[in-house]
């Protein structure tokens, strides 16, 4: 298996595993979203993944793990100004946004190996302080990420009517 930078020929399968992770979210969330348009959302995470694909470079980082030809998960790290008014800190932070592994490339350290190249690049770009965002029942990611030094900060409570 090969970490590598994202190239333009990765575009599709990169977009098809953005898709398979929020399905993978989807399966393993507890959604009960009455109407809830899921084409909807799956067309425009597929919007925003293909123009962040396209921006790839000073800012965004789009990291692929690679397997016989075949992409089998990613990682993406951002970097950007925080809102002051959001109450949490001003200047550039960076955001490990998103990670997925296709499951049978779970549990060979490869999410760590995706960290530490995206924490290597935030250091690299003189960022200071990373934020990431996971769901609450995903305790493997969690579990990873604070073997990393993330601590949780934020809560985020939902009710369905």
């Amino acid at each position: 298996m090969n970490i590598r930078e994202a190239k333009i020929k990765d575009k599709d399968s990169f977009l098809f595993l953005v898709e398979k992770l929020s399905r993978f979210n989807r399966e393993k969330h507890d959604i009960q979203c009455k109407g809830d348009d899921y084409v909807l959302v799956l067309r425009e995470i597929g919007i925003r993944a293909a123009e962040r694909f396209e921006k790839a470079g000073e800012n965004i980082r789009i990291l692929v793990v690679e397997q016989e030809g075949k992409l089998i998960g990613y990682a993406l790290g951002e970097i950007y100004r925080e809102n002051p008014a959001s109450d949490n800190g001003t200047g550039k932070i960076g955001l490990l946004d998103e990670l997925y592994l296709d499951e049978a490339a779970r549990g060979k350290g490869l999410g760590q190996q995706l960290i530490d190249e995206l924490m290597q690049w935030f250091e690299s770009k003189e960022i200071k302080r990373v934020k990431l965002h996971a769901y609450s029942w995903n305790e493997q990611a969690a579990a990873l990420y604070e073997k990393n030094g993330f601590k949780p900060y934020a809560v985020s409570y939902e009710k369905f009517l």
